[in-house]
């Protein structure tokens, strides 16, 4: 159904069916999710589901495409604001450390589905959707290396570069923490590296 002829009552209901499947993708993945599992965790009729989505693939597809377009949100509102880079910096991977080692008790994270969603869904639109939030990570980390840059904390390298790098490292540490084989002294070491590379 096209958001353009929702109604403001379709729209919450839309959201409340996002909210609620997010929650159960957060729980277990996506690949043991059913729509029965949505449907209960949304209290609303199977009927109702299906007057909005076609799929539980439609779903995680719909639910992750509008977390990818918040997901940086307030980070890039911190950027604006001209904080001191190095502490700002210094947040940002505290925040990642944090996300990384307790994403198996943070009921908002979708680690673990999006894996498992990307390992099984090649389409041209699954495949964009893993870019775009990639190219949305990329530019979250670019615009907090080019205020270090803008504030003489940094030389002014090549931030795309490094962003790239730093890219790579976080889909690594994401591996291992899905595994349970990461250790906070492990990211710590990791982004000590990062942190003199920049």
């Amino acid at each position: 159904m096209s958001s353009k002829g929702l109604t403001k009552k379709s729209e919450l209901k839309k959201a409340a069916i996002l909210s609620g499947a997010r929650r159960v993708f957060a729980q277990k993945g996506f690949l043991s999710v059913t729509m029965k599992d949505i449907i209960d965790a949304c209290h609303i009729s199977r009927g109702g589901i299906y007057l909005y989505f076609d799929s539980v693939d439609d779903i995680f597809f719909e639910a992750v495409t509008q977390r990818s377009v918040r997901q940086f949100d307030n980070i890039r509102e911190e950027i604006k604001k001209n904080p001191p880079f190095n502490l700002i910096f210094k947040n940002y991977l505290a925040e990642q450390k944090k996300r990384l080692l307790n994403y198996d008790n943070n009921d908002d994270s979708l680690l673990r589905a999006m894996y498992e969603y990307s390992f099984t869904h090649h389409a041209d639109r699954d495949k964009k959707l893993k870019q775009k939030q990639m190219n949305a990570t990329k530019a979250t980390v670019r615009s907090l290396l080019a205020l270090g840059v803008k504030q003489g904390v940094l030389s002014g390298q090549n931030i795309k570069v490094i962003a790239d790098n730093f890219m790579l490292l976080i889909e690594g540490m994401n591996i291992m923490a899905l595994t349970g084989e990461l250790k906070a002294q492990q990211i710590d070491s990791q982004f000590e590296l990062f942190a003199q590379s920049v």
